[in-house]
């Protein structure tokens, strides 16, 4: 329907103001649409400024007071607003409300001034006359219809810049939040690598020790049984009880240290959002079955019995082939799990695991009967450092972190982890694992897990003779290079030192035997990280030369480039053990000449 006339022109007047965000827009839209509604010479919009009347926009043929401010007092905007009522004056010099001189020299003789919202005005809209006259009722009428939309427009300008601001606060919230995640990145870079690298020195400090505590040891019980003696100390005075228990004692705080570290990192990363999933295809109930047998040892030192149970093997309820997942996060979720179970789990208790078909699923459930939780309590477990049997914050039975990391990993693979559980029976915690069935072999060959043969040149034999026995171990900090090369020379291997890449690439020009294993840091002075290090010696040396990095750095395309190359990762803070089978399994197949004779199968490996 159109609307023609007065009642067309406020339908437009309503439309127009319904465009407006803010108060200039709204004072021009209706200053126009007032004067041509009312007929009369001059309109002005006024605001009330707390006890002033501030004469804010006009359209008039004359000027009259834009821009100025008077008491509210002392005008007849002022008036209205405060009486909340219209003014009508036929007449100005015969109203005592109209301050004279004010007007005297402008054009107006009669006027209509109208609150804009009747409750508490905000402002007053007036219409001037060049004659004296009497304004008919539908010329205030008019007016006041314009007052009534102008309050709406002013309200909803309001509620506009309101909700501009609290866009803007959220919006600088998110902005900061954004700051702080890029900040805590870099705080996590640092600490991955600064303060892993301490705990790493005084890890192999505290197996050096360890190891002498031992070797003095025996010594005594052979000096004892040989009659050689009366002494009970050896000369290097770390055979008696209380050496070995200060020993102990240190490995212990350093296991603790290294724990809080490496769950700390873990949930820090996984709040940042560095960590996406991977979904690759893989048999689920291989790699639960092998869960469970490397975690058996801890299992049977605390006194629990664990055992697996998997799906049918035939029929509808018959294992699917294949997980569809990310075996990395999913075989952390598990381990947390069945450590959880194992720690809550007193000795002489049990732990089952289990597989069954779940529709498209498979359903893995970890089952212990220990001490069970509180129905009040199952929501609270998955919270951070929360331990409901640990109120004294004993670290030996964890840090309260686990099942937080489960509860992000399990969000990033898409599953949720659910808990059951009776107090002093048990609980189960059930994972739901997309799987799909085998698929059929098509004859390709399967993805070799090799290292990558850097370039030789069979025209150019090398000029010196490799050792395998003989290890270059890189590392920027001094005091871990110094513990790193003590610790593979006690274990009868001859050691190469450098502090960099440029220093590493020095000490092999000037080296009468080449070494046979490059051990070293990610992250080194000098133009090449301890990847393209090994890359660039063992092109240098004409044939491939295997490859140890060892890292703190969290950063996934860091750890993809070392991955990549075929050598072997190992993540710090590291057991010295871990690092000796490391070696032991890199030089296995190198014969004494430094060729490799095996298939140089590598991987990565995490203390």
């Amino acid at each position: 329907m159109n609307f023609t006339g007065p009642v067309g022109d406020l339908v437009d007047l309503v439309q127009a103001l319904s465009f407006c965000r803010d108060v200039p827009s709204v004072m021009a839209v209706v200053r126009l649409a007032a004067r041509a509604l009312s007929g009369a010479d001059g309109v002005t919009f006024v605001l009330r400024d707390g006890d002033l009347c501030h004469y804010a926009d006009e359209d008039a043929i004359g000027p009259l007071w834009k821009g100025r401010r008077f008491p509210l007092s002392t005008c007849i905007s002022g008036w209205v607003m405060l009486n909340r009522q219209p003014a009508v004056i036929p007449d100005i010099y015969q109203d005592d409300r109209i301050p004279h001189d004010a007007y005297r020299p402008t054009f107006v003789k009669s006027l209509v001034m109208v609150p804009v919202r009747t409750d508490e005005p905000v402002a007053a809209i007036g219409a001037y006359w060049a004659t004296v006259r009497m304004p008919k009722a539908e010329e205030v009428a008019l007016l006041q219809a314009v007052a009534h939309s102008t309050a709406v427009a002013l309200t909803n300008v309001q509620l506009y810049e309101s909700l501009r601001a609290a866009v803007a606060e959220s919006q600088a919230r998110a902005e900061e939040a954004e700051r702080a995640n890029r900040a805590k990145s870099v705080f996590l870079a640092a600490i991955s690598h600064d303060l892993r690298q301490p705990l790493q020195t005084m890890r192999l400090y505290h197996n050096m020790l360890s190891e002498r505590a031992v070797n003095g040891r025996a010594a005594v019980a052979t000096a004892a049984g040989g009659g050689g003696g009366s002494s009970a100390t050896p000369a290097n005075g770390l055979a008696n009880a209380l050496d070995r228990k200060l020993i102990g004692g240190m490995g212990e705080a350093l296991s603790a240290g290294e724990e809080l570290l490496r769950a700390l990192l873990d949930v820090s990363v996984l709040d940042a959002g560095t960590v996406t999933a991977n979904p690759q295809r893989f048999g689920l109930e291989a790699t639960v079955a092998g869960l469970v047998s490397a975690i058996r040892g801890d299992a049977e030192k605390a006194g629990v019995e664990i055992r697996l149970r998997t799906a049918a093997k035939t029929g509808p309820q018959a294992a699917l082939g294949e997980a569809d997942t990310d075996p990395v996060l999913l075989k952390c979720i598990l381990r947390n799990l069945l450590s959880n179970a194992i720690r809550y789990t007193g000795r002489g208790g049990r732990v089952l695991v289990s597989t069954r078909r779940r529709g498209r699923s498979m359903l893995v459930q970890v089952w212990d009967t220990g001490v069970g939780i509180a129905a009040a309590e199952l929501d609270t477990v998955f919270e951070d450092f929360v331990q409901l049997s640990n109120p004294e914050r004993d670290r030996t039975k964890g840090l309260g972190l686990g099942l937080g990391i489960v509860r992000r990993m399990a969000r990033l693979l898409g599953t949720t982890v659910t808990v059951r559980s009776v107090p002093g029976r048990g609980s189960v915690f059930s994972v739901l694992v997309p799987c799909v069935p085998a698929a059929p072999a098509v004859g390709a060959p399967a993805a070799k897990d090799s290292l990558l043969a850097f370039p030789r040149d069979g025209q150019r034999p090398a000029q010196r003779e490799s050792d395998p026995r003989t290890i270059l171990a890189v590392e920027d900090d001094a005091l871990q290079r110094m513990a790193l090369g003590a610790i593979i020379e006690s274990w009868g291997y001859r050691v190469i030192t450098a502090a960099g890449s440029d220093d590493a690439l020095a000490a092999m020009r000037d080296a009468v035997r080449l070494p046979g294993l490059v051990i070293s840091d990610f992250r080194l002075p000098g133009p090449l990280n301890g990847v393209q290090l090994v890359a660039r010696l063992g092109n240098e040396m004409r044939r491939h030369l295997p490859g140890i990095i060892v890292t703190g750095d969290t950063d996934t395309a860091r750890i993809q480039e070392a991955s990549a190359t075929g050598c072997v990762l190992i993540h710090k803070p590291y057991l010295p053990e871990v690092l000796r089978a490391a070696i032991e399994e890199a030089l296995r197949g190198v014969d004494p000449g430094g060729a490799q004779t095996g298939d140089g199968q590598a991987g990565a490996l995490d203390a």
